[in-house]
């Protein structure tokens, strides 16, 4: 009817050169897209139930996971791995030997070195102590020997300056006579001779007593002057050991041994805690790169992170109940609602249905998996599952 109607109209006279089976095949595909359409209409839900079943259940998109997370441990990249010691699915405890990296035989010999260093560093540092103690011995034995130079040498001073009460004496004793031979009617009693003899005997006491008196006071100030240079020498023999003590020069070597340690440590990979290997992405004899060369988890507890349509998220109360079920599980997993994250975005996990929107905005809630299911949702880490939470 329609091809009559094209041949009796001028102004659709182009379709007089279509062949009838391309007009047939074109009403055909119309015919399954406007199907396809109605199909579609049912299958996909509006936005804001997007998320709920027939009998009020929140349904979304979730992802099996360790609750503490995976770990994914590197080493050093550039060092070759020289010994995987795990395998995938083997129990490993805190600190145990994951891999060994070639530079751990360098490093270690590199260490013995170094300790072997120190060790004649340490017995050279005592040695030096033992001589800066010998030092200070020495240096309080010549104090002491010019301490007693000095006590000596001022008992002779003052002994000689006892000898100025002789020339005061002296002086008396020349004045009396000097007295008696003033006196007119006892002139005769002192001679000249006598008075001259007693004066140059107190000008020899004179100069013996400038004398001794000079050497003593020489002696005096020489013992003072070794007694202060001792004293020196006491204090900068002290000084020195104390900076032995204080720092010795084998703390550069310490430090050393410490990098070495440490280097020694990051070349042989352990476990940061107790967990399950869950992949070995690295063998024997190949560069590390800044790639992860192990993962590891504990399975002990496990999580469902679902992404929830941001539209259901306010029924979504934490202690709710919650049901996870795949092909890949022996039975439907159960749990609670956990925690509900704040931050909105694109959703990551694609539906299996492939004619599912996925121009939602999401919110990720997470779901603790019942003790007695942790075990079986641990064989499938990872693993995409159906989410339905009760409201």
């Amino acid at each position: 009817m329609i091809l009559r109607h094209c041949k009796r109209n001028p102004i659709h006279a182009r379709w007089q050169v279509i062949p009838k089976q391309v007009f047939v095949a074109w009403l055909f595909a119309c015919t399954l897209w406007g199907s396809g359409q109605s199909v579609y209409s049912q299958i996909l839900p509006s936005p804001s139930s997007s998320a709920k079943s027939a009998v009020g259940l929140i349904v979304a998109q979730g992802r099996l996971q360790p609750t503490k997370g995976v770990l994914k441990l590197s080493v050093p990249p550039g060092d070759r791995i020289e010994k995987i010691l795990v395998e995938p699915g083997a129990q490993v405890g805190l600190g145990d030997s994951l891999a060994v990296l070639e530079s751990a035989r360098l490093k270690k010999l590199e260490l013995e070195l170094a300790q072997l260093k120190l060790t004649e560093a340490i017995a050279l540092h005592r040695a030096s102590l033992r001589e800066a103690q010998l030092a200070i011995d020495t240096a309080n034995l010549k104090f002491r020997s010019a301490e007693q130079m000095q006590k000596q040498a001022q008992a002779n001073l003052e002994l000689v300056s006892k000898q100025s009460k002789i020339l005061q004496s002296l002086d008396d004793q020349i004045q009396r006579l000097e007295a008696i031979r003033a006196n007119p009617r006892l002139q005769g009693a002192v001679g000249a001779v006598e008075l001259e003899a007693k004066r140059n005997q107190k000008i020899n006491a004179q100069a013996e007593y400038d004398r001794s008196y000079l050497g003593a006071d020489q002696a005096a100030q020489t013992a003072a002057d070794l007694l202060a240079q001792a004293a020196l020498v006491v204090q900068t023999a002290q000084q020195a050991k104390a900076d032995l003590e204080s720092n010795p020069g084998y703390r550069t070597l310490e430090k050393q041994i410490e990098l070495l340690e440490i280097q020694l440590e990051l070349s042989t990979l352990k476990a940061p805690s107790p967990g399950t290997i869950l992949q070995v992405s690295a063998i024997a004899g190949e560069r590390a790169s800044n790639l992860p060369i192990l993962e590891m988890a504990d399975l002990s507890e496990m999580s469902c992170v679902a992404e929830v349509h941001e539209s259901d998220v306010g029924l979504v109360r934490i202690g709710q109940t919650a049901e996870m079920k795949s092909a890949s599980l022996p039975r439907t997993l159960r749990g609670k609602v956990s925690r509900i994250d704040r931050v909105v975005g694109a959703p990551q996990i694609r539906s299996p249905n492939p004619l599912a929107r996925s121009d939602f905005r999401s919110i990720a809630v997470w779901i603790q998996v019942a003790p007695e299911d942790a075990a079986t949702a641990a064989q499938r880490v990872q693993l995409q599952v159906e989410v339905s939470i009760t409201p």
